[in-house]
């Protein structure tokens, strides 16, 4: 019996040695099967990687040490830098980069052709510059530039055509350009360019008759005409009108233009300038006179636009008179001290009186009465100095209603006149 009790007593203490044997074996099976897991949503990567093909880019990538990209990177949507990307060894691209949907630049900028930039910016094949543009340092680009050679508007400039001027619609703007004689390329045009090539193409060398000239505007063409007013008395105070003669001069003119043209009329501030205007259109409609016609009264109407220092211009004036001192300067630039550069100041009075009053008008021919002492140099400069108003020399002097005339062209291009209402475009005294 009691060994009996000995036995079962040895079992039981097996059952429960057996038992913490198993339960032990559960916990670390537990344990082993932790562990395993953590190591799976872990992974250390030491030393490089290389990326051998395409690499797609969802949302970031901070790149530290070195990437080398052999084939293509693709960017997909947009890539927005907000801060600053820093670049600590070296980035090699070889072959392409391709941006799929929007890189934001502010408007746009079309490169065409070929750009080649090499550590600061080198331009190979054509760029074309809108009149000169020096860049330092930054460049910052709105809306948009396009890259063209100016052979591509032009046209070959050579030995050939050198001198020679063109007109180009580059981005719905009129534009003059020149084959520059010196360096035969093409330069952009200023307007003393563009004056002095149709002065030296009208080829003026006389007065003719200011009807005949108005008689031979074709469709859509227009003029400005620029005259000495009609015949006065000797004195030649702004207040002085015209005498009788003058009124009948006047008058027969109007009577000579052709009727089925439209006028305007602009003058300076003086009576007989105003008058003369007047009478001519009375005597174009048939009539005494027009006492309510409307006449513009212009600015820079008198030889004070040529003057530079009027200290210097009247000393000479007392001394020899202004029809003396005004031609050999026109003719000699002589007195420069007292004058503006002849050829400049004459085209720029062209180019901001008289084609913007024709603009200004709207009309077939835009009418201009003024004095001798403004006329005289620029019908010397329209003729490039080939009529004679050398008062100093020859003692000739323009006539009354004598002056020049400008036929605007359709296309941009224009044709000087030397013009006479008179007999004569010239007097002699």
């Amino acid at each position: 019996m009691r060994k009996r009790k000995l036995i079962k007593i040895l079992f039981s203490l097996s059952i429960l040695a057996l038992l913490n044997s198993c339960s032990a074996d559960a916990e670390s099976s537990v344990s082993s099967r932790d562990s395993d897991a953590r190591e799976r949503d872990s992974v250390v990567v030491h030393d490089s990687v290389n990326v051998i093909d395409s690499i797609r880019i969802i949302d970031s990538v901070v790149v530290k040490d070195s990437v080398r990209i052999i084939d293509s990177v693709r960017v997909k949507d947009k890539v927005k830098i907000r801060d600053s990307v820093r670049i600590v060894d070296s980035v090699d691209v070889k072959d392409s980069v391709h941006i799929i949907d929007s890189v934001n630049v502010k408007d746009s900028v079309r490169i065409k052709d070929s750009v080649v930039v090499k550590d600061s910016i080198r331009i190979k094949d054509s760029v074309v510059v809108k009149d000169s543009i020096h860049i330092k340092d930054s460049v910052k680009v709105r809306d948009s530039v396009a890259v063209r050679d100016p052979e591509y508007f032009l046209g070959k400039c050579s030995q050939e055509n050198k001198g020679t001027l063109k007109l180009a619609i580059i981005q719905e703007e009129r534009r003059y350009f020149l084959c520059d004689e010196g360096t035969v390329m093409w330069r952009a045009a200023s307007n003393v360019d563009v004056n002095n090539y149709y002065v030296q193409k009208s080829a003026v060398t006389k007065f003719v008759r200011l009807d005949s000239v108005a008689g031979i505007l074709a469709e859509g063409e227009k003029m400005v005409v620029v005259i000495r007013h009609a015949e006065r008395n000797t004195d030649s105070a702004s207040g002085t009108p015209l005498n009788a003669n003058g009124v009948q001069q006047a008058k027969e003119l109007g009577g000579k233009l052709a009727s089925n043209l439209e006028y305007h009329y602009g003058a300076s501030g003086s009576i007989r300038t105003q008058q003369t205007c007047r009478y001519i259109a009375a005597g174009r409609a048939g009539v005494d006179t027009l006492a309510d016609l409307s006449v513009d009264t212009l600015s820079h109407m008198g030889e004070s636009w040529y003057v530079k220092d009027a200290d210097a211009y009247n000393t000479a004036t007392n001394s020899k008179g202004s029809w003396y001192v005004l031609s050999k300067w026109a003719y000699e630039n002589s007195y420069s001290s007292a004058f503006y550069d002849f050829e400049p100041r004459c085209s720029e009075w062209i180019d901001s009186v008289a084609i913007p009053f024709s603009e200004r008008a709207g009309t077939d021919v835009a009418f201009i009465a003024t004095h001798d002492l403004l006329i005289m140099p620029l019908v010397a400069y329209i003729s490039a100095k080939k009529i004679d108003i050398k008062y100093y020399d020859s003692k000739k002097w323009l006539n009354y209603l004598a002056g020049f005339a400008i036929v605007l062209k359709p296309d941009g291009s224009r044709v000087f006149y030397a013009v006479k209402g008179l007999d004569a475009g010239r007097i002699s005294s």
